[in-house]
C-alpha cells in the first residue's frame, strides 16, 4: 500500500541566482521520495521577453526514481532579463510539491557591430581632403603664390646677371 502522506522531497535545488547572457543554464534538484517518482519538470518565463516554456520534462541524470538527480539545461537567454522558474516533482500516488526561483541574466550590454560605415566616411574625408590639397591649395603640397613669384624674380635676376656677365666677358675680348 502506498503511503499517501509522502511527497517528493527537494533536497537540493540546484537553480543559479544569476547567469551569464548568451550561455545556456544547467539546472538540476536532488529529489527523495517514499514512493517512486514519476514525473520532474520545470517550466520558466523570461520576464522582459514574456517568452515561457512550460513543463517541460527534465533527464534523470543519477540514482533511482526514489531518490535521484533530475536536470535540464536552459537555452541561452538575452541579456537584462531574469527568468521565473517553477519546478515541480510527481509521485506514483500522485502527490507532488514545488520549488521556484528567480534567475538574473547578467552580462555586458548586447554587443554591436563595428561602425563600418563611419570608418569609410573618415577614409572618403581623409582622401578628398589631401586630393583638395594636392590640387587647390598652396601649401604644403604646393609653393605659395609668393614663392613662385619669389623664384621667378631670382631667375629673372640670375638670367640678368648671367647676361650682363657674358657681355662684360665680350666687351672684355
Amino acid at each position: 500500500m502506498l503511503n499517501a502522506s509522502a511527497v517528493p522531497v527537494f533536497s537540493r535545488l540546484g537553480i543559479p541566482q544569476t547567469a551569464d547572457a548568451g550561455q545556456p543554464i544547467p539546472v538540476f534538484v536532488n529529489l527523495t521520495s517514499d514512493v517512486e517518482i514519476y514525473e520532474v519538470r520545470i517550466s520558466y518565463t523570461n520576464t522582459i521577453s514574456g517568452i515561457s516554456q512550460t513543463w517541460i520534462e527534465m533527464n534523470r541524470t543519477s540514482g533511482d526514481n526514489n531518490t535521484g538527480t533530475w536536470s535540464y539545461m536552459i537555452p541561452a537567454q538575452s541579456w537584462e532579463s531574469s527568468l521565473n522558474c517553477i519546478i515541480t516533482a510527481k509521485d506514483i500516488s500522485g502527490s507532488s510539491s514545488q520549488r521556484s526561483a528567480t534567475i538574473a541574466i547578467i552580462g555586458e550590454s548586447e554587443p554591436k557591430p563595428f561602425p563600418w560605415n563611419i570608418v569609410l566616411i573618415i577614409i572618403f574625408l581623409g582622401v578628398v581632403l589631401v586630393l583638395t590639397e594636392l590640387t587647390f591649395k598652396p601649401g604644403i603640397y604646393r609653393k605659395t603664390g609668393r614663392q613662385r613669384a619669389r623664384d621667378l624674380e631670382e631667375e629673372d635676376m640670375r638670367q640678368e646677371q648671367e647676361k650682363a656677365e657674358s657681355e662684360d666677358f665680350k666687351g672684355n675680348n
